[in-house]
């Protein structure tokens, strides 16, 4: 977890003073003694505002105090991260992190914080796998017929994605470069769109998250060819994942964790990763993850720490690699 700052604990103890040894005690007991914002970087509606409800529902029973979702879309999840870094390190005020959060340094020329050192890891709620999914028209039903048809284009294969810079795009880009063929990324503005040219036969191919693919898959408009997650999701359960047809780097997920602003207080840290997880391991809130394509994760903060340290290396790696243009 994280350690206290060298300020913070000054301030702690000059508080010690004044206030006497005995009312450090009841002070940490005190955490939440007020509402939380849980900032969530995008629009309402979306997958992510509703795992942060459902999850907040929870959390308000565990800890006796109300969350609020506050939505501040923006940049890429830049304007409601960067709130959350400027934020008091005091626990009340914490972002739900996404992709955006390890990739938007390797996109971005320059960020208004430091990704690692201006936040401190609360907890890993869940990810949801992408689904690399086709026109029926093209004509292939496998991963490996998609390979074989880009083989035999003259040109690279198009595939649509939500937009520039998402984990959709670095995951169309890591499957051209781990099977070896030339793709082009068109970029979307939002899965809903790309999905439904892609149905309409405009862009053979489609790299989404679940949500936005799923009534076309569910309808027989998209032939999905396997998900992105190290196993079969449960949300498409005949469907392989790339990794166990062999293409074993093509892992992806579009995650979603809880941080705060760096220096957090272990025990407020403690609290807030105890009552997270405790909402992830109730049967009703996990139902209603579940149901929308969300696998569950849970764990500790250090856990969390080591899994987002692994994620930005990982796609640092893809966009060196395929050359993807950054964003000034």
């Amino acid at each position: 977890m994280t350690s206290i700052s060298k300020t913070s604990q000054l301030a702690g103890l000059a508080g010690l003073v004044l206030a006497g040894t005995l009312a450090a005690p009841a002070a940490a007991q005190e955490f939440p003694e007020r509402e939380i914002t849980l900032v969530v970087p995008f629009a309402p509606g979306g997958s992510t505002d509703f795992v942060a409800r459902t999850v907040a529902a929870f959390v308000e029973s565990k800890i006796d105090q109300p969350v609020v979702v506050n939505n501040m879309p923006g940049a890429n999840t830049i304007v409601g991260t960067e709130y959350v870094a400027n934020a008091e390190p005091d626990g009340y005020t914490l972002v739900v992190a996404t992709n955006g959060h390890t990739t938007n340094s390797s996109m971005y020329s320059s960020l208004p914080y430091d990704a690692e050192a201006d936040f401190t890891p609360v907890v890993l709620l869940g990810a949801t796998p992408n689904v690399i999914a086709v026109n029926p028209n093209v004509g292939v039903d496998t991963l490996e017929g998609l390979i074989e048809y880009a083989g035999g284009l003259s040109g690279p294969l198009p595939f649509a994605t939500a937009g520039h810079g998402t984990i959709q795009h670095f995951t169309g880009e890591l499957l051209g470069i781990t099977a070896e063929i030339a793709v082009e990324h068109i970029a979307y503005p939002g899965g809903g769109p790309a999905a439904t040219d892609v149905r309409a036969g405009h862009v053979p191919l489609l790299v989404s998250g679940l949500p936005p693919a799923m009534a076309h898959l569910e309808g027989g408009h998209l032939t999905p060819l396997a998900v992105t997650s190290r196993d079969r999701s449960m949300a498409l359960p005949d469907v392989p994942s790339a990794h166990e047809l062999g293409l074993t780097d093509v892992v992806s997920s579009f995650y979603l964790a809880i941080l705060g602003p760096s220096g957090l207080p272990d025990d407020v840290v403690e609290t807030l990763n105890d009552a997270f997880n405790a909402a992830l391991q109730d049967s009703d809130t996990a139902k209603r993850l579940t149901e929308r394509g969300v696998m569950i994760e849970g764990g500790s903060s250090g856990d969390l720490a080591a899994f987002m340290a692994a994620d930005t290396e990982i796609w640092a790696n893809v966009i060196a690699e395929s050359g993807i243009e950054m964003i000034e």
